[in-house]
């Protein structure tokens, strides 16, 4: 065991510093820097990212670093991710392939994926057909 800045971690956590900021992971599936965070970051609660005027391009926890050693794609990444997915939801009609709802359970990881991985079926829409034929 050992204390830092007040908090007490046992040995079962990996302390990682990432840009000159610690951050502290356990044996949950929740890096316990979202605990420091939010209430509750388990809990899907999407009112937590309303109101986040001051903060850069809506980010809370920086994911793409900041000052000297920021990523520098992120402008590029940020302005093409909002068009990769209106160009998805634009040129494809998207379906369950069973009729269960979908589970959004988090599984481990760093990243949060999926515990269960999507399925789901996708149709080019009958009017995008020529455009993506082109590409």
């Amino acid at each position: 065991m050992f204390r830092d800045g007040g908090f007490r971690y046992g040995m079962a956590r990996f302390v990682l510093l990432y840009n000159w900021n610690l951050i502290f992971t356990g044996p949950s599936t929740t890096s316990t820097l979202f605990w420091l965070v939010w209430n509750e970051p388990e809990t899907f609660k999407p009112e937590r990212f309303e109101g986040l005027e001051g903060t850069r391009h809506g980010f809370k926890l920086l994911p793409f670093g900041s000052g000297r050693r920021s990523c520098p794609g992120e402008g590029l990444a940020v302005r093409m991710l909002g068009m990769a997915l209106g160009s998805i939801i634009q040129c494809f009609d998207w379906e369950r392939t069973s009729e269960e709802l979908v589970d959004m359970t988090e599984g481990p990881g760093l990243n949060m994926p999926k515990a269960i991985p999507l399925v789901a079926k996708c149709k080019p829409r009958k009017h995008m057909t020529n455009l993506l034929s082109e590409l």
